[in-house]
């Protein structure tokens, strides 16, 4: 007979601190373009040390700390929300729950919708439909669906952050608590998108998107090394798998006021002509003294012919008409080959899209893409050999950096 072998005693602990736990939830890959959240302020792999009343990983991130069940100086008891750093005593008392039949709001929920509906609404957008799509539409979606209002939380948040370095660590876990607990409710959804749910799905990954742009970034965090991906770039393109699943409920829907403009900006851009961009065609002359291989050329020209379209388009519209969809539809257009040359970090892929940098420029009137393309073309710069680096003298011109 076969011997059963004894189980392995284990150390693992279900008593920790609600927040601890909240950190540990990791940001699932849903069909190729969610990627990881990693908090730069907040550390997941910490274990809770069931510290009472205050856990030690609580007090070093200075954060409010909840058990699932603790009682307090005055003998109350007091219940642990998975949802924010808040306490959240019972669904009786106007909390925010996130369950099926619609969400409650707790004090700390109300201040972060409130922000969200009256500023970070218009850091989305220029354009005053857009921003009232934002503004209405948006919270509106996210009471049928918790994870939505659950990412517009995370984001105000993180808006909040930005506003007030004083208090900066707290709104940041306050983000990922709520970012967290978003992708907990939708990892179901994504299995089975379909009419109902697709402006919802869709709706949260443009969010996340914009949140992985926001979230801190460190100087010496470069994407060109580890093999990682460009996180907001694999969101970003994630986005057309979900509006290929459901395209027509997405387009026409309560969103279409997005794909509309989206679509006249598009046009505008493919009626432009590249002829006069110098530096574009400089760009091209260069790939084609260096690539030999005719398939991979072609890949690369394909990318930068469309990549020059963006800038005709802001040269003859001027800086402060450009929209967020102008600078991301370039994200989405670039084909699979290319993105494969990139991941890759070719030098010639790299430095094509150094030039995409300085389009991503056009965007730092918002909060959340500030500092982005000189993040990006530093970490490009430091990949490349001195003979490639010579290539990067007009991205780095334009965008005003020198190493």
């Amino acid at each position: 007979m076969k011997r059963v072998r004894p189980r392995r005693p284990h150390s693992k602990s279900r008593n920790g601190c609600q927040c601890c736990k909240a950190r540990k939830v990791k940001l699932e890959t849903f069909i190729y373009f969610f990627s990881s959240f990693e908090s730069n302020v907040l550390s997941r792999g910490e274990k809770c040390d069931e510290t009472r009343p205050d856990c030690q990983n609580c007090i070093k991130h200075g954060i409010e700390c909840f058990f699932a069940e603790t009682s307090n100086t005055d003998g109350q008891v007091r219940t642990a929300s998975p949802l924010s750093a808040s306490a959240i005593p019972s669904p009786s008392s106007g909390t925010f729950i996130g369950d099926s039949t619609g969400p409650s709001m707790g004090l700390a929920e109300m201040k972060l919708l409130h922000h969200f509906s009256t500023s970070t609404c218009y850091t989305i957008a220029r354009l005053p439909v857009l921003q009232t799509v934002w503004r209405i539409r948006v919270p509106k979606i996210g009471f049928s669906y918790p994870y939505v209002l659950h990412g517009i939380l995370s984001l105000s948040a993180l808006h909040l952050a930005q506003l007030h370095p004083e208090c900066h660590d707290d709104y940041v876990a306050q983000a990922e608590l709520h970012h967290n607990r978003a992708l907990e409710m939708i990892s179901s959804h994504m299995r089975n998108i379909n009419d109902d749910n697709a402006p919802a799905i869709y709706l949260f990954s443009t969010v996340t998107s914009i949140i992985s742009c926001a979230k801190p970034r460190q100087p010496e965090d470069f994407w060109v090394f580890g093999g990682k991906d460009i996180e907001w770039l694999s969101l970003f393109r994630g986005t057309r798998f979900i509006i290929s699943a459901a395209e027509t409920t997405i387009r026409t829907g309560s969103l279409s006021p997005m794909f509309e403009i989206g679509k006249r900006r598009n046009h505008m851009r493919n009626s432009r002509s590249t002829t006069e961009l110098t530096y574009v065609e400089e760009l091209r002359h260069l790939l084609k003294t260096r690539v030999t291989d005719e398939r991979i050329l072609s890949c690369y020209l394909d990318a930068v012919d469309d990549l020059a379209k963006t800038f005709a388009l802001i040269e003859e519209e001027g800086h402060f008409s450009c929209q967020t969809a102008d600078v991301f539809v370039w994200l989405l257009q670039i084909s699979d080959d290319y993105l494969l040359l990139l991941r890759q970090r070719t030098p010639e892929a790299l430095i094509i899209f150094s030039y995409f940098c300085v389009i991503t420029r056009e965007l730092e009137w918002a909060w959340w893409m500030q500092g982005l393309s000189i993040h990006l073309i530093r970490g490009i710069y430091y990949c490349l050999s001195e003979e490639y680096r010579c290539w990067l003298q007009w991205p780095m011109e334009q965008l005003g950096w020198s190493p």
